[in-house]
């Protein structure tokens, strides 16, 4: 037989439609996943929803839930559940929407946007889903009507409730066409897809079911409320019924109420008076006694009724057993004042108050006792008694007055004693409802005054001396204590001041001042005179020395190195008499007042270099100044005068008492606020005993030794630097140098004379 041979070509064919059959089928099957996967997960969402809905059988809660829920799963811009009425119209009960577009929620339409047709066609079941406002075949009063809404799509779902009839339409076999669930896409149009609207469709369902459950269960709860109404009403037929037997119950009740009322309350009030309460029969047996008897005489409710003796043999019985016989005799006694004997043996002084006890046969039976401890009372008393007499008595002014107001008028005074009337002229009558500044006068010091006021916003002591002035406007010294008083509850109420007329002692302080400022002028002036004749004998003696050296000596005054050396001390030894001069009329013209500040715009730097390059050429290389400057603007207004006699004076102290050479050290700076300079050396210190007095005229360190001085630089200096509303700071150790630190107030314009 011979072979059957296939064609190549049909074989490729095979293969090609093989190839394509599977593709087809892939893509079927892919395609029926795909299918079967969206359906599962619809159904899931449709079940996730219709749980959510069926969560609770509130109406409102049920339709919130269901725009919510259908909202975030289409993913559009609106969803409102429409609500059909009775008469045609309906209106949006439910809404949920985005916040870029307007709200219906609430809003009522009229039956011409829902006409009758509309009505039938989705009583039928009828679903309307429409892609584009614009494109659709819809009618034009429609359309107009949603573009109000920004509506650009729509899908419109009945709610239908079965087994319940139409009011619209009385054939039974329709639904009940309850509302519609209703969906807007307004930010650009949607072609539906079927899953969507057979999504809503179920959804619709679901809404229906549970609007049905919700009346159901709204009906049921009606029911039981009738229910309940029937029980009331009958339970109130059974009440009547028993009224009389009521009210004789809820009478006999009610005086039972009252009399253990009455007793509660009665045993309240004995247990809770501050008083001291007791009974007595006629036997003298206590039967009543509440805890503050037990407080004021120490013994037990337990203790008294077995043993009543205990208080009525620690009694003065002649006064009691008096008192007593008229209280049960009916005669109205007033209070006894008794001592008795506590417990503790201590003697306490009480007020006794009685009133006779009936029975019920309105006989007396006993008494009822009523006592204070007045013991306290009668010590505060005493000490009051005590105090006014101090007060009325003592030679002091005492002025009480009330705690405000601080500021003017000022408090009112409520009480001056004798003693005010006799130092101040006034009498009580006049100075009552004033304040105690009519006593004040020009004279009277704003400083003190200041004080007083501090003291007084704070609530605290204080004691001023001030001058006051008497009616007949004579002035007097006065020293006054204030202090504030305040209630039990620390709340302050009054003022207290205690005035004492100090006159006679201030102008005899004043005459011991006096006579101690001559004894120390004298002493200075003693001081001035002693040191003026040897620091002015001293450089003259030089000076003379050196200038008969020149006159009388052919070769000093023809050598040029001697000529030199006693023309030097002839210029030196005038320097130092001029700077005495100097200090010594500073001083003086500081003491006077006359020493003036005149400032003007100056270049500090510059005046410092120049100052010290003067220095530097009088002094030997011994001496290295070292000057620092750490601003940039060194312009300020200052007095150069006191300035150059501020620096005068600490270089030539500093050059002075570092008798072996050595670096010193100038430090300029300058702030916004102020002007600081340091000089310091490495000489020889002051010792701290020295530091005290160290700026008081003529005094000189113990360690100065055979270096002359006079004592008045850093005094000079300090007046200087007052003067420049500054401060000068010394910091030294023995042998080990000294710093001099200068704050000057740094002005910006002139200041005021």
């Amino acid at each position: 037989m011979g072979k059957f041979l296939i064609p190549i070509e049909f074989v490729f064919l095979a293969i090609a439609m093989t190839c394509y059959l599977w593709h087809r089928q892939n893509q079927e099957r892919r395609r029926i996943e795909i299918s079967i996967k969206q359906q599962t997960q619809r159904e899931r969402f449709i079940n996730q929803i219709t749980q959510h809905i069926r969560q609770s059988l509130n109406l409102e809660t049920v339709l919130n839930t269901t725009v919510a829920e259908v909202k975030t799963l289409l993913q559009v811009d609106r969803v409102l559940i429409y609500r059909i009425w009775q008469d045609g119209t309906g209106s949006a009960i439910t809404e949920s929407v985005n916040a870029n577009y307007p709200s219906i929620l609430g809003r009522t339409f009229s039956d011409e946007v829902f006409p009758v047709e509309y009505h039938q066609a989705y009583t039928k079941g009828k679903v309307r889903a429409i892609n584009d406002i614009d494109q659709d075949d819809i009618e034009i009063c429609l359309a107009d009507f949603v573009k109000q809404f920004g509506v650009k799509s729509k899908l419109v779902v009945p709610i239908l409730q079965h087994n319940r009839a139409s009011s619209l339409d009385n054939e039974s076999e329709f639904p009940y066409l309850w509302g519609l669930l209703i969906t807007h896409q307004c930010a650009f149009t949607r072609p539906w897809q079927p899953w969507e609207v057979e999504l809503m469709k179920q959804l619709a369902n679901q809404v229906a079911i549970a609007i049905q459950q919700s009346e159901l269960y709204e009906q049921l709860q009606q029911l039981n409320k009738d229910l309940e109404n029937r029980v009331e009403k009958r339970t109130q037929q059974l009440a009547a019924t028993n009224q009389s037997l009521r009210m004789e119950i809820s009478e006999r009740q009610k005086t039972e109420a009252a009399l253990r009322h009455t007793n509660h309350t009665l045993q309240s009030l004995i247990a809770a008076s501050p008083r001291g309460i007791f009974t007595l029969n006629l036997a003298d047996q206590i039967q009543i006694w509440n805890p503050t008897a037990e407080r004021i005489f120490g013994w037990t409710e337990t203790e008294i009724i077995a043993h009543p003796e205990l208080l009525t043999s620690n009694i003065l019985l002649e006064d009691y057993q008096q008192f007593k016989q008229k209280v049960l005799s009916g005669m109205v006694s007033p209070s006894l004042e008794l001592k008795c004997q506590k417990k503790d043996g201590s003697w306490i002084e009480i007020v006794l108050s009685a009133a006779p006890l009936l029975d019920s046969e309105e006989n007396i039976a006993g008494l009822v006792a009523v006592v204070a401890d007045i013991t306290e009372q009668k010590r505060q008393a005493e000490q009051i008694r005590l105090l006014q007499s101090v007060v009325v008595n003592t030679n002091d002014a005492v002025v009480i007055t009330e705690a405000e107001p601080i500021d003017d008028p000022g408090p009112r005074i409520l009480y001056v004693n004798e003693a005010f009337t006799k130092i101040t002229g006034y009498t009580a009558e006049e100075m009552l409802g004033k304040t105690p500044r009519v006593l004040q006068g020009p004279k009277t010091s704003r400083t003190e005054l200041d004080r007083v006021r501090q003291a007084i916003s704070q609530w605290q002591s204080v004691t001023v001396e001030v001058i006051n002035y008497r009616k007949d406007g004579s002035e007097f010294w006065v020293e006054f204590s204030l202090v504030p008083v305040a209630n039990k509850t620390g709340f302050y109420t009054h003022w207290i001041a205690v005035q004492r007329d100090v006159t006679e002692r201030r102008r005899t302080e004043e005459v011991r001042l006096a006579l101690e400022r001559e004894k120390e002028l004298s002493r200075l002036k003693t001081r001035f005179f002693s040191m003026a004749s040897h620091e002015f004998r001293t450089p003259l003696s030089t000076a003379l020395a050196a200038a008969q050296l020149l006159e009388n000596s052919e070769v000093a005054w023809l050598d040029p190195d001697k000529r030199s050396l006693n023309l030097h001390r002839i210029q030196n030894s005038v320097k130092n008499m001029v700077q005495l001069l100097d200090d010594i009329l500073i001083i003086n013209r500081a003491e006077a007042g006359k020493l003036e500040f005149n400032p003007n715009w100056l270049d500090l730097k510059l005046l410092f270099q120049q100052f010290i390059e003067e220095i530097q050429l009088s002094v030997s290389d011994q001496y290295y100044f070292d000057f620092i400057c750490s601003a940039q603007d060194t312009k300020a207004l200052v007095d150069e005068r006191l300035v150059r006699s501020i620096l005068s004076n600490l270089l030539s102290n500093a050059i002075k008492y570092s008798p072996g050479g050595g670096q010193i050290k100038i430090a300029l700076s300058l702030d916004s606020e102020q002007i600081i300079f340091e000089v310091t050396d490495q000489g020889i210190g002051i010792s701290p005993e020295d530091q005290k007095q160290i700026f008081e005229p003529f005094h000189r360190g113990k360690n100065v030794r055979n270096i002359t001085g006079t004592g008045l630089g850093l005094m000079v200096a300090k007046k200087c630097v007052d003067l420049h509303s500054g401060s000068i700071l010394l910091k030294s150790a023995v042998d080990q140098g000294t710093t001099v630190t200068i704050c000057l107030k740094r002005y910006n314009h002139l200041p005021r004379a």
